[in-house]
């Protein structure tokens, strides 16, 4: 009985590790050689966007084209962080 209530304990510990590690996630990325930046939230909604001035040097489609790439990237990067995280869990729950 004590060995598993010892597991739940440590399980319950694992839950509560990762749900603070999933509020904590968030994703970044920089392209263009800085002109755009590109902070998403942990679920992916798109948190801040900056646009240097250079970006207006840019053809339309070719700015749109490069913001779309780095919030897709840091899209990507909150994505890896979860399953990170959930892998970490799902093994320590296993």
């Amino acid at each position: 009985m004590k060995a598993l209530i010892a597991q739940v304990g440590e399980q319950l510990e694992a839950l509560t590790l990762a749900a603070d590690g999933l509020a904590r996630v968030a994703g970044q990325a920089t392209g263009l050689d800085g002109t755009v930046t590109a902070h998403v939230s942990g679920d992916g909604s798109l948190a801040a966007l900056s646009l240097t001035e250079s970006i207006t040097a840019l053809p339309p489609d070719q700015a749109a084209a490069a913001i779309l790439a780095t919030v897709n990237e840091a899209t990507a990067n909150a994505a890896r962080q979860r399953a990170l995280l959930l892998a970490r869990l799902s093994e320590a729950i296993t």
